[in-house]
């Protein structure tokens, strides 16, 4: 049995260093993505460059969505009209029904959707529990650079040592 908590591929990268080309060839057709940690810190509401060119070159690859778990539809509004991305706000991860209603709307296979996200207990688990590709990448900061060293993916990843 595959553990929940395990990540279909742990890419050890920032989202925009995530080869387009490798999605391509697992089969991937859609991407939901998570927005905060992943496209841009917390704390910013600023879309590093890179980040923007990564998703606008993914667009022309993929169906994406952005599901966030944040509760501001605001903040995740104005990220989802600058990138022309669809949005769900308050998705509640590891909760599986914001995802579910994303699935529907790419009409594709399971095996061909993939979640990107920086959070094993919220973006890799709600993947996992959907049986979908689930991908984890460095955590941004305020600069759109990676964060090294992430304590809480550091207790995640240690903790799901011990979670099926």
């Amino acid at each position: 049995m595959k553990s929940l908590t395990k990540p279909y591929w742990d890419s050890n990268l920032p989202i925009y260093k995530v080869s387009q080309a490798k999605l391509e060839n697992e089969g991937i057709k859609g991407l939901i993505l998570d927005v905060d940690g992943t496209l841009l810190s917390r704390n910013s509401t600023i879309i590093p460059l890179n980040v923007k060119e990564w998703i606008f070159e993914s667009k022309k690859i993929f169906r994406i969505f952005l599901i966030s778990n944040n509760p501001s539809k605001k903040r995740i509004e104005k990220i989802g009209n600058e990138l022309g991305i669809d949005y769900k706000f308050k998705a509640l991860k590891p909760s599986k029904k914001k995802v579910i209603e994303v699935l529907k709307i790419f009409k594709e296979d399971n095996k061909n959707v993939a979640i990107i996200g920086d959070r094993i207990f919220t973006d890799i688990l709600v993947g996992n529990r959907c049986n979908i590709k689930s991908i984890l990448v460095q955590r941004l900061n305020k600069k759109g650079l990676p964060i090294f060293f992430n304590i809480t993916l550091l207790i995640e990843k240690f903790l799901s040592n011990f979670i099926l």
